[in-house]
């Protein structure tokens, strides 16, 4: 009998998914008719640019996808090396299967949000109650910055996906070998899309492993082999993409993203450096109070908390994982010559989850909402699709 218990929970679990896989497939399919029926444009000037460059490199053979041209984007012509094709492979691909140009890769966009919207809890589970780590996948989606970036075609959602999954890849593989792979595919992700920055997920990564505490039977080892391999091999594949770009260009990718996108962004021994970076230290901490509202204000309590030594144990850790990833995204990028909001992306919905946690376990009433809400699992495709219709119609208006 109790085996059959335990097969009956294991179906239902297995039923439950397969009902939220088909909700989520409903609802991407649907908001993708809709943005085609309306003919959606993006007024965001990096997403239209990254529309208009797939658009283009899907009319072209495969063989020259790895060098998309700019062709009057921006004023600007020749060789698109402003970042790694990554962004557009998928969306040029999507066109091939008829899927309308001006569209797609908005509707590509939406896949890398619901990966987005799955892998947050998956991670947050490992410091916080599972109640709490299902509520961040309904609640950060009412974030401001996530209302900002719903409808886009840029690169912040799929680093988002490919920073998260390295985490939980990272965690599961500290009990499951196999899962190294997850993480030398995600930071290859990382790499292929925005090349230099990809330093940002492995930094978090590592943090997690000297930091979090594993919560199961295993051993560090793993996981540790998996973040060497995967910085193994992103060097393989810079190198493999600079021979391909070579031959199909006759021109270096490195040499003009080194010198023009790495070389050029900052100026660390400037006179007024010091000053310049405290102007965008400003700046990104501004960033954060607002994209982040209103559980920013509840993430200072919390680290006002770790630093009078209130939080204790697992949370406290969980702070401190916190606390440092934003610090090393801030003071990173806090010297280079220019600044954007976007570059933090993966801050905002850390110090979202930060205070959004701080809450539910610090107000009874809102702990008690939560805990019902719970109960319906459709709930996060409810919110994306209720977001998604919000922002629809205020960019249609």
């Amino acid at each position: 009998m109790p085996a059959l218990l335990v097969r009956g929970a294991a179906d239902d679990r297995s039923l439950e998914g397969m009902k939220i896989v088909l909700l989520w497939l409903g609802a991407v399919a649907v908001a993708a008719a809709l943005l085609v029926a309306a003919g959606f444009r993006s007024s965001d000037p990096d997403s239209a640019l990254y529309a208009k460059l797939a658009a283009a490199l899907s009319t072209r053979p495969v063989d020259r996808w790895i060098a998309p041209e700019w062709g009057g984007e921006w004023n600007l012509q020749g060789p698109f090396r402003e970042h790694p094709v990554g962004i557009l492979l998928l969306p040029a691909a999507a066109m091939r299967l008829n899927v309308p140009p001006e569209q797609a890769s908005y509707i590509v966009n939406m896949l890398y949000q619901v990966a987005v919207i799955l892998l947050i809890p998956a991670v947050a589970s490992y410091v916080v109650a599972s109640y709490e780590a299902r509520t961040l996948a309904w609640g950060l989606q009412l974030l401001p910055v996530a209302f900002a970036y719903r409808i886009r075609a840029n690169q912040e959602h799929p680093l988002l996906m490919a920073f998260l999954a390295m985490l939980y890849a990272t965690e599961r593989a500290r009990s499951n070998p196999a899962w190294t792979l997850l993480t030398v595919a995600a930071f290859c992700v990382f790499v292929l899309i925005k090349g230099a920055f990809a330093m940002f997920a492995f930094v978090a990564a590592a943090l997690w492993l000297a930091i979090i505490p594993r919560t199961e039977g295993g051993s560090d080892r793993w996981a540790w082999i998996g973040l060497i391999g995967a910085v193994a091999a992103s060097v393989l594949l810079v190198v493999g993409y600079e021979a391909i770009y070579v031959r199909t260009t006759g021109e270096s990718f490195l040499e003009f993203y080194r010198s023009r996108r790495l070389g050029d962004s900052m100026s660390l021994f400037s006179a007024g450096v010091f000053q310049h970076s405290l102007v965008n230290v400003w700046f990104y901490i501004q960033r954060v109070l607002w994209f982040a509202a209103p559980w920013s204000l509840f993430a200072i309590a919390a680290f006002w908390a770790l630093a009078r030594s209130k939080v204790q144990g697992r949370a406290a850790r969980a702070l401190t994982w916190a606390g440092l990833i934003a610090a090393v995204y801030i003071v990173v990028l806090s010297p280079a010559l220019v600044r954007a909001e976007r570059f933090i992306f993966p801050v905002y919905f850390i110090i979202g989850a930060v205070g959004l946690v701080t809450a539910l376990r610090r107000f009874d009433g809102f702990s008690q909402f939560a805990a019902r809400a719970d109960r319906y699992s459709w709930l996060p495709i409810a919110v994306w699709m209720i977001t998604f219709l919000l922002s629809l119609g205020s960019k249609l208006i």
